[in-house]
């Protein structure tokens, strides 16, 4: 009897250990990538299902330290995303950011584990650089009809509302510099 329980024990250990592999790999299966010169990847597409997305800081031990412009680009299904702390660079080279048309995209938090990015933060779902002076994207499934930037921005995403099709007006604070 006690051989047995140990045979179905190492057994079960296995099935596990297998199940967490293939779960694993099917979740970082999502994000097409390219190495940067660095080693470290880019996240240049997604191919999941949507919904709530949390991009990995690192892909196979290798870390995650970009986001490509329009890597997530027309994911009508994707509702939310998380940024980890080691993305240092989100692209926008091919004039629009990584989330436009992402319909249905409500939040944009960037955070991971409790570590803040020191390139990047969300404020109520609205990415920004670090400092609040660029407004990179306004989420574009957001349900509110209007929003008011914050005082301390001084530029603007090329793409940062595109595809907002709920808003309908955005207040630029009177400090705004007048080359906007």
């Amino acid at each position: 009897m006690r051989a047995s329980s140990s045979f179905v024990f190492r057994h079960l250990i296995f099935l596990i250990a297998i199940a967490f592999i293939v779960l694993y790999g099917t979740a970082q299966a999502q994000f097409t990538t390219t190495t940067n010169s660095d080693g470290s990847l880019t996240i240049t597409g997604y191919t999941g299902s949507g919904g709530a997305v949390t991009i990995p800081g690192s892909i196979g031990g290798v870390p995650v330290t970009s986001i490509g412009g329009d890597a997530f680009a027309f994911s009508s299904t994707l509702t939310s995303v998380t940024i980890p702390g080691s993305i240092t660079s989100i692209g926008t080279s091919t004039g629009s950011g990584p989330f436009v048309f992402c319909s249905n995209l409500t939040t944009i938090t960037v955070n991971n584990a409790g570590i803040n990015n020191p390139n990047y933060i969300s404020v109520d779902g609205v990415l920004f650089n670090s400092s609040q002076t660029t407004l990179i994207q306004y989420p574009p499934g957001n349900v509110s009809t209007s929003y008011t930037i914050p005082g301390s921005v001084i530029s603007i995403g090329e793409s940062a509302f595109d595809s907002c099709t709920k808003l309908t007006s955005v207040t630029i604070p009177p400090a705004t510099p007048a080359a906007w």
